[in-house]
């Protein structure tokens, strides 16, 4: 598990590995803003190296800012996967119905 806090941003990502590890999950809670839209980048990245295949659970996540969909954005692939976002995120991330 990683943990960001500062002032008013505070991220956490728990990171899941599947029992036949080639899925690795990472679990995100909070606010994916200013210095933690970093953090999650790193732990994406980490992820992909070991895994063949990614999913960013976002269930958790209350805000997303620009540089956080622009992130996830450039290192979206097939491999990676963002998840359980709500609708405002979702349409961030993929417009209306081009996902």
């Amino acid at each position: 598990m990683t943990d960001h806090t500062r002032d008013d941003v505070a991220l956490r990502v728990t990171r899941i590995e599947d029992t036949d590890a080639r899925l690795i999950t990472l679990r995100v809670e909070g606010r994916v803003v200013a210095a933690a839209v970093g953090l999650l980048e790193h732990e994406c990245w980490r992820s992909l190296e070991e895994a063949p295949r990614v999913r960013v659970d976002f269930s958790g996540v209350t805000f997303i800012d620009g540089r956080g969909v622009d992130m996830l954005k450039r290192i979206s692939a097939e491999r990676l996967r963002v998840v359980n976002c709500s609708v405002f995120v979702e349409h961030l991330l993929y417009g209306a119905g081009d996902r």
